[in-house]
């Protein structure tokens, strides 16, 4: 009997299986030492294995509790397993590769529920099919992607989290025709634990959505969700800014506060609250500065571009002003992002092994970023632009900080990954309007269609 993948279903079920076989065989071959292109890992290791035996976070060697309080959506899973006798190393890896493994999950489980396939007012064709499955084949297996999400590194729970944020919110702002709680609930959550797997994320996901709020406060749910999102902020913040109580100990079970009391948490979010503006205005300056922190002992150092208001920004006796940073900050925006995006660049910036594969994955990435703007200059509209606004608010934001602290092009070329999915959306996107005459008014239907 021969086997034959007839379905679209059938067809990214087989994508699902291939990618956990990938990833079993992934688990094993990788080397016993930290891997040479994610060194970080062999920290995160060894935080999971102090949580593991109950060591005070705020008397871990490296970092203190700051890396614990900003990592934990990783260092907590990986400290149970170590706590059953796994080793720290395969413990980070392990927990990576499932959150790599729940990320393409998700998005298949959307494709197949939100898109609603079977319920368009044609079939889909081989065209939209083929365009669908390429798309997830890539998300599955774009190599950097791939490898990064099977590291013990915070790339894959940054991103399962983040896209379960976006997919909670596209349900409850596009689906639901009211609120509930459970959605609320889930999209608190999902906040909440983007600032525990990389909190600088958080803050873009939270920026992100009050833009896209408030541009749509006209809608009874948009105003209702801004007090949501705001809360979801606040906790999240709470959470990365010290709950280890007053003295910072790690309980028995991996999770920090064993003297800290709930009452006195709950006292903090309105500090939190109070302050976050402050919050956001430090971590615009403390960008400027990691930019350079991140330069040292950098094989590909990002050269910092002038600025005519630069003066104070070196390290002189001369503090910067908020002006200064600010302005530079926005100065530098343009260079600064299509770096992020863009290199290394194949004969200017290889100085490794690594970098060469870097440069030439880039190619792939330039190709699609050009193709995406000659396809909108073309068309001139993009299809499913309401619900994917949420997602290019997040881009746009994420690629302006990312660029603005980024200091080495190997740590940039890793953080991008991030943004992988919103390329794929915006391929989809752009191609989706070119099979047949009917796609736009069913694109529209897709986007508004109650599962």
């Amino acid at each position: 009997m021969k086997f034959q993948l007839r379905t679209l279903k059938s067809k990214l079920f087989a994508i699902v299986a291939a990618s956990f076989i990938a990833r079993v065989i992934m688990f094993f071959v990788l080397p016993n030492t930290p891997s040479s292109l994610a060194p970080d890992e062999g920290t995160y290791g060894f935080l999971s294995k102090w949580v593991a035996e109950s060591k005070r976070a705020d008397d871990f060697p490296l970092y203190g509790a700051g890396l614990y309080l900003s990592a934990r959506a990783v260092i907590i899973p990986a400290s149970l397993f170590c706590r059953i006798g796994l080793d720290e190393l395969d413990a980070i890896r392990l927990v990576s590769s499932i959150y790599g493994f729940l990320s393409l999950i998700t998005v298949v489980y959307l494709i197949l529920k939100i898109i609603g396939i079977n319920n368009l007012s044609a079939p889909l064709g081989r065209y939209e099919e083929n365009l669908i499955v390429a798309l997830v084949v890539v998300f599955a297996f774009f190599p950097s992607h791939f490898i990064w999400s099977n590291l013990g590194l915070r790339e894959s729970p940054n991103e399962f989290w983040t896209l379960c944020t976006f997919a909670t919110f596209y349900w409850i702002f596009h689906i639901r025709k009211r609120l509930s709680l459970l959605p609320v609930l889930l999209l608190i959550i999902a906040i909440i634990f983007v600032f525990s797997s990389r909190p600088q994320v958080g803050w873009v996901l939270g920026i992100t959505f009050l833009i896209y709020l408030l541009f749509n406060f006209r809608d009874k749910k948009a105003l209702a969700l801004i007090p949501v999102i705001l809360i979801a902020v606040v906790l999240g913040l709470t959470g990365v800014t010290g709950t280890t109580g007053t003295t910072g100990t790690t309980g028995t079970t991996g999770t920090t506060g064993t003297t800290g009391t709930t009452g006195t948490t709950v006292g903090k979010i309105g500090t939190v609250a109070a302050k976050s503006g402050d919050l956001l205005a430090a971590q615009v300056k403390i960008a400027a500065h990691k930019h350079r922190v991140n330069q040292l002992d950098a094989a590909s150092v990002i050269v910092t571009q002038s600025c005519p208001r630069d003066t104070g920004l070196r390290y002189t006796s001369t503090p910067p002003t908020s002006f200064d940073t600010y302005f530079c900050i926005a100065w530098r925006a343009p260079y600064m992002s299509a770096t992020f995006l863009f290199r290394p660049i194949i004969g200017v910036d290889i100085t490794s092994k690594s970098s060469l594969f870097a440069a030439v994955e880039n190619v792939a990435w330039t190709g699609a970023v050009i193709f995406i703007i000659i396809m909108l200059i073309k068309k001139r509209r993009l299809a499913f632009f309401r619900p994917l606004a949420p997602s290019l608010i997040f881009f746009t934001i994420f690629v302006g900080g990312a660029g603005s602290h980024e200091g080495n092009m190997g740590t940039a070329f890793r953080h991008k990954s991030l943004i992988l999915w919103v390329i794929l959306l915006l391929l989809f996107a752009t191609l989706w309007g070119g099979s047949q005459k009917g796609n736009e008014s069913d694109g529209n239907k897709l986007a508004q269609k109650e599962v």
